[in-house]
């Protein structure tokens, strides 16, 4: 008998001990609960989703306890009778019917700064998701214009980005696009991030080669659309190997490159590749004397490589990205055409000089650049090549007129968002901006049997005068007036001549 009752009071005070042990747990549980949950974002985001609806604001998301296990008999925490004895008297780091509870930690879902955002507790692995749309009304002067639209309705630009990290150093980056080409893959790269100093990027994205496609994306660009030469010239998007990163205390930024050549390609036909350099020094970024000058930035880019394929461009615009869809077509002319039979071929050198300035809301922008191309002419079943030497310069101006500020070209957030709802009222920022842009090539392109000298010029210079509204942080319209001059006059419809071109410019932007 005495035995009995000493094995019972032993089962009674395991009971206790037991519900001792889950009494804190659920009591540490639901004092965690009342905080964020891991991996939330910081004090310094709070602000990015501001005025959202409530329903996208998820950047507050609790960690959710699991509630205490269930035992055969359905009774809460334990049956003290059937559960005790299977381990009695066993070490605690081997006792294994009293499971932690949970946490139910998972990935935060947020709005961040610049879209949608998810990332696991540590922060180690992420996954952001982007969007850009532009819709464009473009209404040349001259009517009847063939096969440009006098009036027309466009969307530019339409893409989604997904980009993130699979470990904080490893990066990556997807996007697709579709405007006034096909669907089509945009960027899809690695970049091995493990010293900002020294980084390398793999795969299909923008390669060092000027300041206007290196630096500057197109959402930020003061005009709607980067300047004549590096439309036409530039290397736009390349599969490249790339080297880069920023030096003394941020002060140099640069990057060298291993590239296909094709312009805008996805492969490439011969087996050379092309180098690219660029680098761009900020002299007074850390000066404590000079702090007017701390956003002044100098620099130059360089590209070099040996080609044998069809060119690209084949036909030159100047408000429109270099391509032969018939999107392009309706949408800007062409001031320029190479003939059928001619190839690029040979050798190509080009580079360019940059200088770019911001202090609170003025940005000031220029660049020279030059070189040649090398182009190739069928005759009689042997190629003849022609050095195509090339020229281009612009100088840009821009002005926030509500007093925000600017650093670089990048997210503006007007101090009095649009709104026209009772206690948020504001009307938004605006910005005025200018350009004149120069572009030309040598008249070997003409004698040296590229193009036809009856229709087409090989210079053109516009300037561009407009307003840019930015209604909030994400959403932005142009409002642009181009006006092109070209060297001589050339084609707007059969038989249809202009030296001048008029293009009124209304561009509604968002991007997140």
């Amino acid at each position: 008998m005495a035995e009995q009752v000493e094995a019972v009071t032993r089962q009674l005070e395991a009971v206790t001990r037991r519900n001792k042990d889950l009494e804190a747990k659920l009591d540490g549980i639901n004092a965690g609960s009342s905080a964020p949950a891991a991996g939330a974002m910081d004090s310094d985001d709070d602000d990015d989703d501001l005025g959202q609806p409530d329903d996208i604001r998820t950047d507050d998301l609790e960690a959710i306890p699991r509630p205490p296990r269930r035992t055969r008999s359905g009774g809460a925490a334990a049956d003290a009778a059937d559960e005790t004895d299977d381990d009695e008297g066993q070490p605690g780091d081997i006792r294994t019917d009293d499971r932690e509870a949970s946490t139910g930690l998972r990935p935060t879902r947020s709005f961040h700064e610049h879209g949608f955002r998810w990332h696991t507790g540590d922060e180690e692995f992420e996954l952001q998701f982007h969007n850009e749309t532009q819709l464009d009304f473009r209404a040349y002067e001259q009517a009847n214009s063939s096969p440009v639209d006098q009036v027309g309705f466009y969307i530019n630009r339409m893409r989604l980005y997904f980009n993130g990290r699979l470990t904080k150093p490893i990066e990556y980056s997807v996007s697709v696009n579709k405007g006034l080409a096909d669907l089509d893959l945009l960027d899809a790269y690695l970049n091995f991030n493990y010293d900002r100093r020294f980084q390398l990027r793999v795969g299909r994205y923008r390669v060092p080669f000027t300041y206007d496609w290196y630096a500057l994306s197109n959402q930020f660009l003061p005009t709607p659309e980067r300047s004549i030469f590096a439309l036409n010239y530039g290397y736009n998007r390349n599969f490249a190997f790339m080297g880069h990163g920023e030096l003394f205390d941020d002060r140099v930024d640069y990057a060298v490159a291993a590239a296909n050549g094709p312009r805008n390609s996805y492969y490439d036909d011969n087996s050379h590749k092309d180098v690219l350099a660029y680098v761009n020094y900020r002299p007074f970024e850390r000066s404590e004397r000079l702090k007017a000058l701390k956003h002044l930035n100098v620099g130059g880019s360089m590209a070099y490589g040996i080609q044998d394929q069809d060119p690209f461009p084949r036909f030159f615009r100047t408000y429109t990205s270099t391509s032969n869809s018939p999107g392009q077509f309706k949408a800007g002319p062409t001031f320029l055409e190479l003939n059928d039979d001619v190839l690029e071929r040979g050798g190509r050198k080009l580079w360019e000089l940059h200088a770019a300035y911001y202090y609170k809301g003025l940005t000031l922008m220029g660049a020279w650049d030059s070189g040649l191309n090398t182009y190739g002419v069928e005759e009689g079943g042997r190629a003849r090549s022609v050095a195509l030497p090339t020229s281009g310069y612009h100088a840009q101006f821009a002005y926030l007129l509500t007093g925000e500020e600017v650093e670089r070209r990048y997210f503006i957030t007007p101090l009095r968002p649009f709104d026209l709802r009772k206690g948020k009222f504001g009307l938004g920022a605006f910005e005025i901006q200018a350009r004149y842009d120069h572009f030309q090539v040598g008249d070997e392109v003409f004698t040296g049997g590229l193009a036809d000298p009856n229709l087409w010029t090989n210079r053109v210079s516009t300037v561009d005068f407009g307003v840019n509204w930015y209604l909030n942080k994400y959403t932005k319209i142009y409002f642009d007036w181009q006006h092109t001059m070209y060297g001589q006059p050339v084609p707007y419809r059969p038989g249809g001549f202009q030296s001048t071109s008029d293009l009124f410019w209304m561009r509604f932007q968002i991007y997140f």
